[in-house]
Order: C-alpha cells, then sequence, then structure tokens
C-alpha cells in the first residue's frame, strides 16, 4: 500500500513540474480574433508546439504599452486552445476597433508578436468574420470559429444578394449595391416624409408615404438626421399608391439615429443623394399625457398632430390656453373683447384660438364665458 501511495506522491509531482515549463513565444501565438460581433470582441491563443505549456506572465493588449491582460498559470495541451472574450473574467478589456486594430501578444519577457486586424466585415445574412493567422502572423478573414480549428480563408463572391432583385445572384456573400429592380425607382417627392414623432411609447418613429400614381421602389433611398446619410438605406420596399413605411427607431430594418425632443431633422433622400428636409419642432404632450406626433404635406409644411403611424394623418392639433382669445400668451381686456365679438356673431368656432373661448366647459360660447373670463382676469388667477 505504501508503494502505491508513493507512486501516486511520485506521478502528481512530476505532472505539477511538468506543467509549470513556460510556453515559447511562437510555439504560441495568435490564432484567431474577432473585433466585431455576436458574442463581442474575442481572441484565441493556440499551442502549436509539441510540449504542454504555461501562459503564466504572457501579456495581450491592443498597444505595446502591455498594460491591459496578464495571463495567470493558464495551460495549453499541445493543439490546445486558450479563448478569451473582452470583458469577460479572466480576458483583456481593451476593445477591437471595428475600424481596425492590433493584436499585441508578449511573453514574461516582453518579447513581442503583433498581428493586424483589418476592417470587420459583415457578410449576407448578418454573420461578421473573424481573422485567423498563421505562427508568421499572416492572416484573412474567415468564418468565425472560436476555440477550435481556424476555417479556410473566405473567399468573397462579390453581386447583387437581394433574392428580390431581377440580378440576384444566389453564389454572392457581399453585395455590391449593384441590385436591379423590375419595379421602378420611387420619385422623391411623390414619396415624402408624413409624420415623425421625435417622444412617446413606443419611440421615435418616421413614416413615409407615396403620393404618386404609381407603384415604385424605396431601393437606395436613405434616412438620417443629418446631410451625411450614414444612418439608414432602404432595400427593395415597394410602396402602392398611398401606401406608407413606417418604421421605429432601433427597430429591424429602420433607422438607429434617434430624434431629438428638443426639436431635429429627417433628411430623406433618394438613391442619387437628392434630399428633401424636414424640421421637426421640440415634443408636445396635451393635458391627457399623449405626446404628439408632427405631420407633413409634401412641400414639408407641419403641424402637431395626433400619432398615427402607418395610417393617414390627423388634423392639426389645436393647442388652446383657455381665455387667450388673442393667442399672446396672456390674459387682458383685449381677450375679453374678442370673446364677446365672436359670441355676438356667433362664429367663435372660426376664429383661429377660438377653443379657447369656452370656459366653462359647456360645449358652446355665451355671456357665461364672457363673466368667467372677465372675473378671472380683474382677480388675475386665469392660469
Amino acid at each position: 500500500m505504501k508503494n502505491y501511495i508513493g507512486l501516486i506522491i511520485s506521478f502528481t509531482l512530476i505532472n505539477i513540474t511538468f506543467t509549470q515549463i513556460p510556453c515559447i513565444l511562437g510555439d504560441v501565438y495568435v490564432s484567431e480574433g474577432a473585433n466585431k460581433g455576436d458574442p463581442g470582441d474575442y481572441i484565441e491563443i493556440v499551442n502549436n508546439g509539441t510540449n504542454e505549456c504555461s501562459l503564466a506572465g504572457f501579456q495581450l493588449d491592443d498597444s505595446e504599452l502591455l498594460e491591459d491582460f496578464t495571463f495567470g498559470n493558464v495551460v495549453l495541451a499541445p493543439g490546445g486552445y486558450w479563448l478569451g472574450y473582452e470583458d469577460a473574467e479572466g480576458s483583456f478589456n481593451s476593445g477591437l476597433a471595428g475600424s481596425g486594430d492590433i493584436i499585441v501578444f508578449a511573453d514574461a519577457a516582453d518579447n513581442l508578436l503583433t498581428v493586424n486586424l483589418e476592417v470587420a466585415i459583415e457578410i449576407i445574412d448578418g454573420l461578421e468574420l473573424s481573422q485567423s493567422f498563421t505562427s508568421n502572423g499572416i492572416g484573412c478573414y474567415t468564418i468565425p470559429t472560436p476555440g477550435q480549428a481556424n476555417m479556410d480563408c473566405f473567399t468573397f463572391i462579390s453581386g447583387c444578394t437581394d433574392m428580390e432583385a431581377i440580378n440576384y445572384n444566389a453564389d454572392a456573400n457581399i453585395d455590391d449595391g449593384s441590385c436591379q429592380y423590375s419595379t421602378i425607382s420611387c420619385i422623391l417627392g411623390d414619396v415624402y416624409v408624413s409624420e415623425a414623432a421625435n417622444a412617446g411609447d413606443p419611440d421615435d418613429y418616421i413614416e413615409i408615404v407615396n403620393g404618386g400614381l404609381e407603384d415604385c421602389t424605396l431601393a437606395g433611398f436613405q434616412l438620417d438626421d443629418s446631410e451625411d446619410l450614414e444612418d439608414f438605406t432602404f432595400g427593395n420596399v415597394i410602396l402602392t399608391p398611398g401606401e406608407f413605411w413606417f418604421g421605429y427607431e432601433n427597430a429591424e430594418n429602420s433607422f438607429n439615429s434617434g430624434l431629438s425632443i428638443d426639436g431635429d431633422l429627417v433628411v430623406f433622400a433618394d438613391s442619387e443623394g437628392n434630399m428633401l428636409t424636414i424640421t421637426i419642432d421640440s415634443s408636445m404632450v396635451t393635458d391627457d399625457g399623449v405626446e404628439l406626433s408632427q405631420s407633413f404635406n409634401v412641400d414639408g409644411i407641419g403641424c402637431y398632430t395626433m400619432p398615427t403611424p402607418g395610417e393617414s394623418n390627423a388634423a392639426c392639433f389645436e393647442s388652446c390656453i383657455l381665455g387667450d382669445l388673442n393667442g399672446d400668451g396672456g390674459w387682458n381686456v383685449l381677450d375679453i373683447v374678442t370673446l364677446a365679438n365672436c359670441v355676438l356673431e356667433g362664429n367663435c368656432v372660426n376664429i383661429e384660438y377660438g377653443c379657447a373661448g369656452d370656459l366653462n366647459a359647456d360645449g358652446g360660447y355665451n355671456v357665461l364665458d364672457i363673466v368667467t373670463l372677465t372675473n378671472c382676469i380683474l382677480a388675475g388667477d386665469c392660469y
């Protein structure tokens, strides 16, 4: 029995000593990296040597300052991988820029191996490619295989990837903007921004209407809240005459730029870069807590309306301050005169601020309203 125990202890000591052999930079190297995607950025290290070894003291960063991540006693068997996701426990924190970055891998003696990550590329179906590397740092785009053997270099085939296009290329995996459609392109001005909301529940939305006489496609049209037009480009969205497209902020196949509650722009452009711009005023809430939208005609003239996303616009909302018959923001004898005149002529409903005249809320305009207005002006408590 004592001999067995001795053997067990002996084997254990041998194993512990063996796993403390430090890895050799070059035998271990960055084999894959991803600078965009779901889940987040990741880095993969492979042991391409013939011995089990420890990464203790090795470092990872996206600069030669090496201030990000230092490995503990991570033991890699021959052919084994270490995989780390950004901000995960026991992993690196420096994000890898989607526009391109570097990964610096160093041993405990500060010898460095650096690989260059190119700009992140998304192929059809929304798949973000990773980038895989040889021991010499030579890389190429690949289908992501974190923690597994790398795929072959990805072969890019450019073409039209929209199945609704007449020149759809089933082999294409990168859209080159060449798609063509049998339906005629919409004409800017026939299609225009007919409604928008910059506050409320649900979120901000934008509505487009086809005010023309023919079916047409919005393919290539763009939406943004600036003339940079970097936000949203339409696919082959076909609108029949009088039909609406509407999209909510951050929804699938919609815009992402939020519309400021303090006022903003909506820039709508055709595929040739011609633009129509509308101005959204600051958001407004009714007494009932309804966030109003703003509706527009073909000339971009707008007014506050009750929200009707995807439907015909409601009438312009009349905002009335009770008693302010002349719309100057206060209450004085001019309001009494205006109310008295419209009551006598029976046309209060037709004057600009007539909705402010029904002070006793009986649905009409009469001497009781005049008395109520006069009393509150004398008392200074019309508010």
